[in-house]
């Protein structure tokens, strides 16, 4: 698949539970003390190491394997490479962070585990209507409109707006009202839905069900830290989303011609050295979610949060401080590129994990003493063999978006 050279080249990103946990797969077995040379590690006790759980993909996805990676199928323990320092405490229930041009992924906690998406499903909301309507387009507002619960820019019905104009209440003022009517303009609730579900699909993100464009708590409607950042990806990657994610402030249209400044959620935006973007999030269901990006010494980095109980910015910030002074570490996984996942589904050819995964198994077996680089021989994390989904259909009808800064094309 594509990705870095660094993400391509057959490294053996191992996986450790921060918290001492002992991880066992299938198919793979722990080499023993004598084996090692080592001292036999105290057993744990089920009280203080819970085996976490590893999860597959999603029912309905076209692949038979999880997206970037089989390692970050795990939940409940952090995911990081054994030569990273400490990761810092994220008191959520599932984030990542990850380098933006080569895909990889440096961190992550249950980074496929689906939940409640809030305010950020608004990102793919934009990005699925990014094809049909034109920043200059005007459009009506409607009582059903202003009537949106939650948080809401202000639209007056029977008032015209520009798309331009909605998409800045969409992205800065996170307006529920905004995220309808945008809708409504693009053919509707219902085709919007369509649209972002068939958005997230090109994009590999299996995890995420779209149910409203607005990201209000609805039966059914989830996403994961991994598919946020494959979907915030794609927004630094378009023109106009990636300069409105970035936006301060703007001059929103009132009444007889008057306007009013609404401002952008994102906290980071002017306090955090860099950050350019992208989009937060809060109902009752999801607790606090956040789809943050950097740009600092030569690189960009997205972070993402889900289900935390306060505002998600500082634990976003705590993984880019990390992020930004690890030597280099490992990846965990890789986030997939549009053109990797359409190949996949197409014509069953390719691999949605980035890299075989029995590559590292296998090495370590043959390799004298059964432990290699430094690694443990406490932990073993084998998820079995990679299976690629073949013969899926998927016909792909959509004109270039705009590029932005990174474009995931290649």
């Amino acid at each position: 698949m594509g990705g870095s050279a660094r993400s391509r080249r057959g490294h053996r990103a191992w996986l450790v539970p921060v918290a001492g946990l002992v991880v066992l797969g299938w198919g793979v077995s722990a080499p023993t003390a004598a084996a090692s040379g080592t001292s036999p590690a105290p057993e744990p006790t089920p009280a203080s190491s819970p085996s976490p759980t590893v999860l597959g993909p999603p029912e309905g996805a076209p692949v038979d394997e999880v997206v970037g990676g089989t390692e970050l199928g795990a939940t409940g323990v952090p995911l990081v490479a054994t030569s990273a320092p400490p990761l810092p405490t994220v008191d959520a229930q599932a984030w990542l962070v990850a380098d933006v041009e080569s895909g990889d992924v440096l961190a992550a906690f249950s980074p496929h585990e689906r939940r409640p998406p809030a305010s950020t499903i608004k990102l793919l909301t934009a990005l699925a209507v990014g094809d049909s309507l034109e920043p200059d387009e005007t459009y009506v507002a409607t009582e059903a409109d202003a009537a949106v619960e939650g948080s809401r820019v202000g639209l007056v019905s029977a008032q015209t707006y520009t798309v331009e104009n909605l998409l800045h209440g969409l992205m800065l003022a996170s307006g529920n009202d905004a995220a309808h009517a945008i809708a409504e303009a693009a053919g509707g609730q219902d085709y919007t839905v369509d649209l972002m579900n068939d958005e997230a699909t090109r994009l590999g993100a299996f995890d995420t069900t779209a149910v409203t464009p607005h990201g209000l708590d609805s039966p059914g409607q989830l996403s994961s830290a991994y598919d946020l950042a494959l979907i915030g990806r794609q927004a630094l990657a378009d023109e106009t989303l990636s300069r409105l994610a970035a936006t301060t402030d703007y001059d929103f249209p009132g009444t007889e011609g008057a306007t009013f400044q609404i401002q952008n959620q994102n906290q980071l935006l002017g306090s955090y050295d860099g950050a350019i973007g992208l989009k937060t999030g809060f109902t009752t269901q999801a607790g606090h979610t956040f789809v943050g990006a950097v740009e600092r010494d030569g690189r960009t980095l997205i972070a993402t949060i889900l289900g935390a109980e306060v505002r998600a910015e500082d634990a976003a910030a705590s993984l880019f401080d990390w992020a930004l002074t690890a030597p280099d570490p490992e990846p965990v996984g890789h986030l997939v590129a549009p053109d990797e996942v359409a190949t996949l589904i197409e014509t069953g050819e390719g691999d949605v994990l980035g890299r075989n995964p029995l590559d590292d198994y296998e090495d370590v077996l043959s390799s004298p003493g059964g432990s290699s680089e430094g690694v443990p021989t406490v932990v073993w994390l084998s998820l079995g063999a990679a299976v690629v989904a073949g013969g899926i259909g998927f016909a792909l009808r959509r004109r270039p978006k705009k590029p932005g800064r990174y474009s995931t094309r290649r």
